[in-house]
């Protein structure tokens, strides 16, 4: 064999092994096909100063719920909820204060929020029938500060409507007197059960969930989501290095022998 055809043959010999083994397309993981993050910036109702972030991670049906939540009651358990149904939005100060107390009840919110479709209790059952579980749901500390982090498994249906947007946050649970109780003085009985005070169960803040980017930085240094076309294109380059060097070592050969 003539040797420039020789060297070449040897240095691209590599090159076509690497070709060969390079896939098309990286191939993604089916779990992170089907994962979603969505977040929520928490906002006050009934004149509440609480506020803070939420986020959802959807894997398939498996869910994982962060609150971060401040200016809460203190000391007081909060029933929190992933609503679904409504027009998908938080309301509008008092705009829907039907009877004109000058509170919003968790009854005069639902054609914003919709009507609870998951319970976000500390432990125990996260269906919407504990939706009143004072006893199962988060307590804030001293401070009005609540810090939650729960996984648990929802339904098909809950797990596309909240992929799509459709979920509202809201943390319910005021102090209107300030004696650090639930009791029947500050507002009167609950419109969803009269057996409870209806501060128990009014909203004290809400939140609509929105999806995060599916893919990271589109351009510059940094960005995670392209990582395998990066990591091809950076193949092409070298690649194309590769070529330029066989073709130079075997034209040097060829004057050599000449």
């Amino acid at each position: 064999m003539h040797k420039a055809t020789a060297t070449a043959a040897a240095l691209a010999l590599p090159v076509g092994l690497v070709l060969a083994a390079a896939p098309a397309h990286a191939e993604i993981p089916d779990e992170a096909k089907d994962t979603a993050v969505l977040h929520a910036q928490i906002q006050p109702l009934n004149e509440t100063d609480a506020a803070g972030t939420s986020t959802v991670e959807l894997q398939g049906t498996r869910m994982t719920v962060q609150i971060h939540a401040t200016g809460l009651a203190p000391g007081l358990a909060h029933a929190q909820h992933l609503h679904i149904g409504g027009e998908n939005t938080c309301p509008a100060g008092l705009d829907l204060d039907e009877n004109g107390d000058g509170l919003l009840s968790a009854i005069e919110g639902v054609p914003s929020y919709g009507p609870g479709a998951v319970s976000l209790t500390a432990e125990g059952g996260t269906g919407a029938e504990n939706k009143l579980a004072l006893e199962l749901m988060p307590v804030a500390d001293e401070n009005g500060k609540l810090e939650y982090q729960r996984t648990f498994d929802v339904s098909e249906d809950v797990a596309k409507r909240v992929r799509s947007g459709q979920a509202v946050l809201v943390q319910s649970g005021i102090d209107t007197d300030g004696n650090r109780e639930y009791d029947f003085n500050g507002a009167g009985r609950s419109d969803v059960d009269e057996s409870l005070p209806a501060e128990s169960t009014h909203p004290a803040s809400c939140g609509m969930f929105a999806a995060a980017p599916e893919r990271g930085m589109e351009t510059g240094l940094g960005g995670t989501a392209d990582t395998p076309r990066a990591a091809m294109i950076g193949l092409g380059a070298a690649l194309v290095t590769v070529a330029g060097a066989v073709a130079v070592a075997g034209r040097h050969l060829l004057r050599t022998k000449a």
